[in-house]
């Protein structure tokens, strides 16, 4: 009977690791200037981004990531397409979260660290300078 009650407490641990089972990091609040002009909000964004890392880890910082700003570019760009839709001069208050759920890193270890993938999630305010 010992063995059936820790095989079920194996599966009970396991399905919560499948749940909640996911790591983060998140940059937010980065704004770049010397002097802020007086702006007007004129809408905010909510927009997730597939990232796809080679020789890293999912989520995570990794030491022998080769590919670990190539989502710097996609995500300059959707925060640009955010600013172009909203007829904006800049997007203030920007938070941007990566993320990677468990299938994500599943798919990493499987691959053994060969392929990372994950999502970025962004969000901001998009504002009209006052002129």
């Amino acid at each position: 009977m010992r063995s059936g009650k820790t095989l079920v407490l194996g599966l009970v641990v396991l399905l919560g690791v499948l749940l909640a089972g996911c790591t983060t990091f998140k940059f937010s609040g980065a704004q770049v200037t010397a002097q802020l002009p007086s702006y007007t909000s004129v809408g905010t964004f909510d927009i997730d981004i597939w990232v796809n890392k080679f020789l890293g880890a999912s989520g995570g910082a990794t030491l022998f990531n080769v590919t670990a700003d190539a989502m710097d570019a996609p995500i300059f760009d959707a925060i640009q397409r955010e600013i172009r839709k909203f007829a904006g001069d800049a997007a203030v208050n920007v938070t941007i979260e990566y993320q990677a759920s468990f299938v994500n890193i599943l798919l990493n270890a499987v691959t053994f660290s060969i392929y990372a993938p994950a999502e970025a999630h962004i969000t901001g305010t998009i504002v009209k300078y006052n002129k």
